[in-house]
């Protein structure tokens, strides 16, 4: 065998050791990054479900409770069939919830939305065990006595005014909410890697799959012996041979204590690492062109290396042969003795370039190597801020009240609502109370200082206290409404009373009594520009330039500083109440405010119009003006027609 053939054979053999070794470390990187990313996508989720189901069941409970403190459950004048229409109007107002049911402390039921098992003794289930026990409120899933069907209970003690126990109520939702709670999650994209998700009690008993219905309430969890030694607090990672297993157990969410149920996410491990064949056949058809280039290179290269050496090989045959006629390379002046000089000269050049080169590039690796690092914190950080915004948004929205609401009264009737920053500062409020024999629409919109995450924070601090001003305080007079809640604001912040500052909100607040259709407003930085039926401008009723938590004076001094309207509404009067994003938006040709005036007309222009249509002229109009320019502020207009 000679040289040439030689080199060729060790040229492949480095060439496809290479790739394998290359190949074999690669898959496994690949293997253990997937496995990486897969607990940290599920460890997030399993977070984010048990996150989802506590804040669900401690609403819930917390709504069972507000209602169980109305007094009509401790009025002794209030017969079965008043109590009975009064929980029709408890699970109308919140459709998650198919019944209500009153009962004594003996069990009776007194009254149920349904009409069901009126007068008769429920049984001794588990949430009347556990009230039994001491608990003053509770929560369990089973299946319904009078509904028949696998329920989630929410269930409260009621008290009269010397705190004796009187009765309980009892909410019921179907356990198919939670599936909407719950809903589809996956390791990507594609539902090809969809999670198996289970909720169980603490024997192991399933209260939700989504895998299998059928087993809720009627199997345990075939994996509890498993799973049950789990205890740490979080989320606990474990992988079988045919599986991985994501177990969260309950903890306290708020004032809910929870009932030691477990969370489970898993998926088998065929499913979970089904991209890692796709990936692996990526690489291999990746490698096959680069190892067919290096084996011509290899066999190129050996042609050339060798041949110099066979034609001096040839040459010292011939001298062999005697042909003296062959230069030989002999002595410090022949071909080969300059050769091997040059050759010595050239690789000691060689040898301090690459030396050069190989100090170049790996600075330039630890340089890429640092950037890519930052690039991936800086993405990492990046998608946490979105995400958390993007969560904040979900929370803020679920803080406004549904436009059904206010067209349940007035059907023509609409909110548009553009915060700047995904979420805002702006924010509407409306509710229909009753005082008496009377019902009043209660309609309010505020613009808090600054947008953005501390906006947001303020918009929801003001629809909670407004929601607990109205509510709970019983307050009906506009004008006494914005004092307490400036009031409620100063201390919120810790701010004395007399210290002047801006940060606050601007508010407009609508009190209209649905029997007379008299309507009283009052505000604070926003005005109440009413459209008589029938006229052709527009009434603008001002209000003080106030900061609403930031007003100097104690609430008496506060109630002093403002006005209240009292007008008299009739059919087809349209009332508008909005914040000042709309006309402070820069845009139009000369990228300038849109102002005031501009808007008044706006109104006084669509307002023959029907009102959804008036709102799509208000919306495309501001679409239009600010096309070219970023928004400026968040947007809230609020309009309805009186009926």
């Amino acid at each position: 065998m000679n040289i040439y053939a030689k080199l060729t054979i060790l040229c492949l053999f480095l060439v496809l050791f290479t790739a394998g070794v290359l190949s074999f470390f690669a898959d496994q990187k690949v293997e253990q990054t997937l496995k990486e990313e897969i607990v940290t996508s599920m460890t997030q989720q399993s977070k984010g479900i048990s996150s989802d189901i506590g804040r669900f069941m401690f609403s819930r409970l917390n709504d069972v409770r507000m209602a169980s403190k109305n007094t009509y459950f401790v009025d002794p004048n209030l017969d079965s069939e008043t109590i009975t229409e009064r929980l029709q109007e408890l699970e109308n107002l919140n459709n998650l919830y198919y019944s209500f049911s009153y009962f004594d402390t003996n069990r009776v039921r007194i009254a149920d939305s349904k009409r069901i098992s009126i007068g008769k003794e429920h049984p001794n289930t588990l949430y009347w065990t556990k009230l039994n026990e001491g608990q003053d409120e509770t929560v369990d899933v089973s299946k319904s006595v009078s509904v028949g069907r696998v329920v989630m209970h929410f269930a409260s003690k009621v008290w009269n005014d010397n705190n004796v126990e009187v009765g309980v109520l009892v909410g019921r939702i179907l356990v198919d909410e939670l599936f909407k709670i719950v809903g589809e999650y996956s390791l990507s994209s594609d539902t090809s890697r969809n999670l198996d998700i289970h909720l169980i009690d603490d024997t192991g008993t399933i209260l939700y799959s989504n895998t299998n219905p059928a087993s809720i309430l009627s199997a345990k969890y075939g994996k509890y012996d498993l799973i049950s030694s789990l205890n740490e607090p979080g989320v606990n990672f474990l992988e079988t041979q045919d599986a991985l297993y994501f177990v969260t157990r309950e903890t306290n969410y708020l004032t809910f204590t929870g009932n030691d149920w477990v969370l489970i996410l898993s998926v088998p491990k065929e499913r979970a690492y089904a991209p890692l064949k796709q990936i692996r056949s990526q690489i291999l058809w990746a490698v096959l062109p680069v190892i067919l280039v290096a084996i011509v290179l290899s066999l190129i290269a050996a042609n050339i290396f060798v041949k110099p050496i066979v034609k001096l090989s040839l040459a010292a045959e011939e001298l062999s042969k005697g042909n003296l006629d062959v230069e030989l390379p002999i002595g410090s002046k022949d071909e080969i003795g300059k050769l091997a000089k040059q050759m010595a000269q050239t690789s000691q050049s060689l040898i301090g370039q690459i030396e050069e080169q190989r100090q170049t590039n790996k600075q330039l690796i630890d340089q890429k190597t640092q950037i890519e690092m930052q690039k991936n914190q800086l993405m990492q950080v990046s998608s946490q801020i979105r995400d958390s915004i993007s969560y904040a948004e979900r929370i803020q929205r679920s803080t406004l009240p549904p436009i059904t609401t206010l067209r349940s009264i007035f059907p023509d009737s609409f909110v548009t609502y553009k915060p700047k920053d995904i979420i805002g500062g702006d924010f509407y409020w409306f509710e229909r109370v009753r005082r008496g024999n009377n019902e009043y629409m209660i309609i309010a919109c505020g613009d808090c200082t600054g947008h953005g995450v501390p906006g947001a924070i303020m918009s929801i601090m003001g629809s909670n206290q407004l929601t607990n001003i109205v509510y709970y305080q019983n307050y009906l007079d506009p004008k006494k409404i914005i004092s307490r809640l400036d009031k409620v604001i100063k201390f919120e912040l810790q701010r004395d009373t007399d210290e002047v500052n801006r940060d606050g909100m601007e508010i407009g607040i609508c009190v209209i009594d649905l029997d007379t259709l008299k309507m009283e407003f009052a505000g604070a930085g926003i005005p109440l520009r009413l459209m008589k039926h029938g006229s052709e401008k527009l009434t603008i009723y001002k209000t003080p330039r106030q900061m609403v938590g930031g007003i100097e004076g104690d609430e008496q001094e506060v109630h002093a500083q403002l006005n209240k309207e009292v007008i008299q509404l009739d059919v087809k009067d349209r009332i508008f109440l909005s914040s000042d994003g709309f006309q402070d938006q820069f845009g139009g040709e000369f990228d300038k405010k849109f102002m005031s005036k501009n808007f008044n007309k706006l109104i006084e222009d669509t307002s023959k119009k029907p009102v959804l249509e008036q709102q799509k002229i208000i919306e495309n109009t501001f679409r239009e003006w600010s096309k070219n320019t970023s928004q400026t502020d968040d947007v809230c207009v609020l309009g309805f027609e009186v009926k």
